[in-house]
């Protein structure tokens, strides 16, 4: 079989609603294409704050990672909630733009743009380099085809991107980037593509603010311990490759912002991402929050799903990963996962609730007693008491009132002893002594690959 005939038979074929959503995409573009930049952001700006008002789930995420890429200086509430309404804001009028700018004729879109640090993109290229260009979901993402334009030369550039779902979408976007220059290369695909055209002195850019999962590389993301991509600071490793950060940011209504950093050279990934940071930090609300960047695993929720265990890596976080715990009555070994969660995570911080009737607990900062003698609001007192939100409930006590506040309070782990249906997200039968409850604990932080001894 020929190679198009394999790429043809591996092209999903478009469904009825694949069909109905192109069209609809179609005629919102056609809409957008009789106002001007400028009116689509703000039109997108005034849907973001409808989106604000009605999703509360949506809110609920963009303030928990807003707090964890602010703990450093954490901002009052006043402060903290105007960000996350301005994220909504700019998200609406940033997803518009993009797609307006789609089909604005060439030349016109560069009259939306001013550009701060393009040397440390022209350099390198002019001396015959590639260059890696490392950036997040942030801004309009559409005036980076600009970017690549304004070297003025015959320079090959393009992402790495994740198809679309809706095949007759993702055929117009490819074809639509291709015809202005750009060269694709589907995740998918390896590692060869953008290696080759960096080694020829092209630009290949890297979105590297999403989460790795089991393939990534255990470094501090905004000081929390995450997985993050290795590819930039690998394509430029393999290659001798230059590597410079990119922030987008919003100016005036329908105008844009790009500044180019320089990475130091052969930066390895946890350098890369402190520069990714500087660039973001450039203004945090254009960042698109909405996806969970830190998520724990609702079954492993101290855990990642990486060939590392965390214990080494977690002591280069400066922020924490928040437990809420609650200890069975009279069964003093429980405390025993304490113990094994703070030395299998240094980054830990737990919350221990006190009801007045707790055993004795080792004495480490980490581990802090909560008091809870009002159980109205408890674990949202808790939540609050700290810059970094809380991220999971293990409720020994298997409290039900608990569990159901920790699933308003959007936890996504919520484990409990002896127990059963919603809102649990995992249940484990009551250990019978100290060896038990280490082994418990053991399986909240290692993996199954975690666990495996290095070579």
């Amino acid at each position: 079989m020929s190679e198009e005939a394999l790429e043809e038979a591996a092209t999903p074929r478009p469904t009825l609603a694949h069909r109905l959503e192109y069209a609809a995409f179609r005629s919102v573009e056609g809409l957008l294409g009789l106002m001007s930049l400028a009116t689509v952001t703000r039109v997108g700006g005034g849907l973001g704050l409808i989106a604000w008002a009605l999703s509360p789930g949506h809110r609920r995420l963009v303030r928990r990672n807003l707090r964890i890429a602010t703990a450093a200086q954490a901002p009052d509430e006043a402060r903290l909630d105007a960000m996350v309404r301005e994220t909504f804001r700019r998200a609406g009028g940033n997803l518009l733009a993009s797609q307006r700018a789609a089909t604005l004729p060439q030349g016109e879109l560069r009259k939306h743009i001013e550009f701060s640090g393009l040397e440390h993109l022209l350099t390198p290229i002019r001396a015959g380099r590639g260059v890696v260009l490392v950036w997040s979901h942030m801004g309009n993402w559409e005036v980076l085809a600009q970017l690549i334009r304004e070297t003025g030369e015959a320079i090959e550039g393009g992402p790495i991107y994740r198809p679309l779902q809706n095949p007759l979408l993702d055929e117009l976007t490819v074809q639509r980037r291709t015809q202005e220059g750009a060269v694709l290369f589907n995740k998918h695909d390896g590692f060869n593509g953008p290696a080759a055209l960096l080694r020829r002195g092209g630009v290949v850019t890297v979105m590297t603010d999403q989460r790795a999962g089991g393939h990534g590389e255990l470094c501090p993301f905004f000081g929390r311990l995450s997985s993050c991509t290795p590819l930039p600071a690998l394509l430029a490793r393999r290659t001798g490759s230059a590597m410079v950060t990119l922030s987008i940011t919003s100016q005036k209504t329908g105008k844009w912002l790009l500044t180019i950093r320089s990475v130091p050279e052969k930066a390895k990934t946890a350098e890369v991402l402190g520069h990714l940071e500087t660039a973001m930090r450039d203004q945090l609300t254009d960042v698109f929050w909405f996806h969970d960047r830190w998520r724990v695993d609702k079954m492993v929720p101290f855990g990642f799903f990486t060939k590392e265990a965390p214990a080494e890596d977690a002591r280069a976080a400066s922020q924490v990963v928040r437990a809420v715990v609650t200890l069975p009555p009279g069964d003093g070994a429980a405390v025993e996962v304490l113990t094994t969660l703070l030395e299998l995570r240094p980054d830990a911080r737990i919350d221990v609730l006190d009801n007045g009737k707790l055993p004795p607990l080792p004495e480490d900062p980490r581990l802090v007693r909560f008091p809870a003698e009002h159980a109205n609001g408890l674990l949202e007192r808790c939540d609050a008491s700290h810059a970094v939100p809380l991220d999971f409930a293990l409720l020994l006590d298997s409290d039900l009132h608990l569990a159901t506040a920790a699933k308003r309070l959007g936890l996504r782990a919520i484990i409990g002893a002896g127990v059963s249906g919603k809102p649990w997200t995992r249940s484990i039968p009551r250990p019978a002594d100290r060896e038990g409850w280490r082994e418990f604990a053991t399986k909240l932080v290692l993996t199954a690959k975690s666990r495996k001894p290095a070579p």
